[in-house]
């Protein structure tokens, strides 16, 4: 079996953090989320972590912390949002460029899986299988692909659908067995993009399809709100610090993480992540992811997401 990660995308809804940096490399607790994903893999399982040219050095950059594992950086030659290939046109162009010629593990770059992986790979059992997690709402359920299932079995996929027929949602984590890798190429033809629909078109075949439920935590990192969510909910309250750090006269509340030579004075910190070489005097933040070499100096600061070697003083 062999995976591909999914890591193509521009991710404008959170610039300016993702102007300069690819979503999956986001910080999330006290690492890069797709280090999460690669961390949870089985080690034998050969990655390929499909990027586009822009975020291609940065990838590489990344990879050189797993020295033992083995990872492809496959760049697409997209360089603007414009042109990108699409989650499953990037899948079809990896499969055939790559010539790859048995089961695919594939994932969204921009997912965190609370759940064991092993413990999906077992699962599998020939079929397409798909992660799947009951969001508990059917209104949040029409922003994801949803998945209608009988004694295991996926008996229908909406894909973001107005009236969802199910609160159980995909969530970018799937296998296809070799005998469907055709499928995928042939569906993006038609549909780049549009990744939940590759399971419509499966279904129409009558292909059977496999659910893994889970209910640990799972976080689709696709706006502002929601990476300030899971940042909060992993962190659940601990201040993290990636020594070395400076500190004086701070007071902390929920989770924060402080990055690598940052400075920290007289301030209050609330669910708020600060990540290397800033220097924060004098301030208060809640609910701010604040970028590389920042110097913050005496403001007030609620909901804000704040660009890399940004200075700004009262």
């Amino acid at each position: 079996m062999k995976c591909i990660i999914l890591a193509g995308g521009f991710a404008t809804r959170l610039w300016p953090l993702t102007e300069n940096k690819a979503k999956p490399l986001l910080h999330l607790k006290d690492k890069p989320l797709i280090s999460h994903i690669i961390e949870g893999l089985p080690r034998d399982v050969e990655v390929i972590v499909s990027t586009n040219a822009v975020f291609e050095d940065e990838f590489r950059k990344w990879s050189q912390n797993y020295p033992d594992r083995p990872i492809t950086i496959f760049v697409e030659d997209s360089i603007e949002d414009d042109f990108k290939k699409g989650a499953l046109g990037a899948t079809a162009m990896v499969i055939q460029q790559m010539k790859i010629n048995e089961d695919l593990l594939l994932i969204a770059g921009d997912n965190y899986f609370g759940f064991e992986m092993s413990k999906f790979i077992d699962y599998y059992k020939g079929d397409p299988l798909l992660a799947a997690y009951d969001i508990g709402d059917l209104d949040a359920a029409r922003k994801f692909g949803v998945v209608v299932k009988r004694e295991g079995r996926v008996v229908e996929f909406q894909e973001k659908p107005q009236n969802p027929k199910s609160t159980l949602v995909s969530t970018g984590c799937y296998i296809f067995p070799q005998k469907h890798l055709q499928d995928i190429i042939t569906y993006a033809k038609k549909k780049n993009d549009d990744l939940g629909g590759i399971f419509e078109y499966l279904l129409q075949k009558n292909a059977p399809i496999d659910a893994f439920a889970f209910n640990e935590k799972w976080f689709d990192v696709g706006s502002f709100n929601g990476y300030l969510n899971a940042n909060e909910s992993l962190l659940d309250g601990q201040v993290i610090r990636n020594q070395p750090v400076k500190e004086v006269g701070n007071k902390f509340k929920g989770g924060v993480y402080l990055g690598q030579n940052t400075t920290i004075e007289n301030s209050t910190l609330e669910n708020t992540v600060i990540l290397d070489g800033c220097m924060v005097e004098n301030c208060v933040m809640r609910n701010c992811i604040v970028d590389e070499n920042c110097t913050l100096k005496n403001i007030d600061l609620s909901h804000k997401m704040i660009r890399q070697g940004s200075v700004i003083e009262k």
